[in-house]
């Protein structure tokens, strides 16, 4: 029973190590994410029963006291079956936002990039605004617009670059006599970068007009990320400029 156990669990772990070994491709571009998606279709189900499979070297290391085995039969389980979890849920999420991956508070004149520019060479969507877009973006997100701090501008510039740094992004540029930031952000799975671009615009001293725009580099969909990042990014410069 014991043997039997270890085979499975050994199973088990060979596509745990295939995705791992994947998705670690994926984040240091050693392969395509194209790659990597067009393999999820069987790649999933596998995993799924590389969980069972793991559960149930669990069970029977467990039946035979062999506490050191289970606890890692255990931990494939958990691996296997967290893996397949992640591609399940963003499909899912993807059936409910629309396919579009550039997001920006000024659907008629978006902040465009300038200093990533050479950052999105090769990149498979381009840097320019797709305005086939803007209609999807207006259905789906009517939230998603300009905000306006109440502080003039000299004092919300600081503080829209520490809210970017605060979510995790890195600043590229940030040059406060445009009123332009731009800055990556990279998920932390795959390793995927995202452009953001920031436009900011003082009002007669006493506040300031801030527009945000959010691209992914690749990915049809961005599985709602972008508008996402905006709210979250627009939620920290709120409660850092109270």
């Amino acid at each position: 029973m014991r043997a039997a156990a270890l085979v499975l669990v050994l199973l088990a772990l060979v596509p745990v190590l295939i995705y791992g070994g994947m998705s670690v491709g994926v984040r240091y571009d050693l392969i395509g994410f194209g790659t990597l998606f067009s393999q999820l279709g069987w790649l999933v189900p596998v995993l799924l029963i590389a969980g069972v499979a793991a559960l149930v070297s669990f069970v029977l290391m467990l039946l035979k006291r062999a506490l050191l085995p289970a606890a890692a039969s255990f931990c494939v389980c958990l691996l296997a079956f967290g893996m397949a979890a992640g591609p399940i849920l963003l499909r899912a999420k993807a059936g409910t936002v629309p396919p579009i991956h550039d997001i920006t508070t000024d659907t008629v004149n978006p902040p465009a990039f300038v200093a990533i520019l050479p950052l999105r060479e090769g990149a498979a969507n381009p840097p320019e605004y797709d305005r086939s877009q803007t209609e999807a973006q207006l259905e789906a997100y009517p939230e998603i617009r300009s905000l306006v701090i109440e502080r003039p501008y000299e004092e919300v510039y600081p503080l829209v670059i520490e809210a970017l740094r605060n979510d995790g992004m890195r600043i590229v540029a940030a040059d406060p006599r445009e009123g332009r930031i731009e800055a990556v952000a990279t998920t932390s799975w795959f390793g995927f970068r995202d452009d953001v671009v920031l436009r900011l615009r003082g009002a007669h001293g006493i506040a300031t007009l801030i527009d945000m725009r959010s691209k992914s580099r690749v990915g049809r969909s961005d599985v709602g990320a972008n508008a996402e990042r905006i709210e979250r990014v627009f939620g920290r410069i709120e409660a850092e400029a109270t």
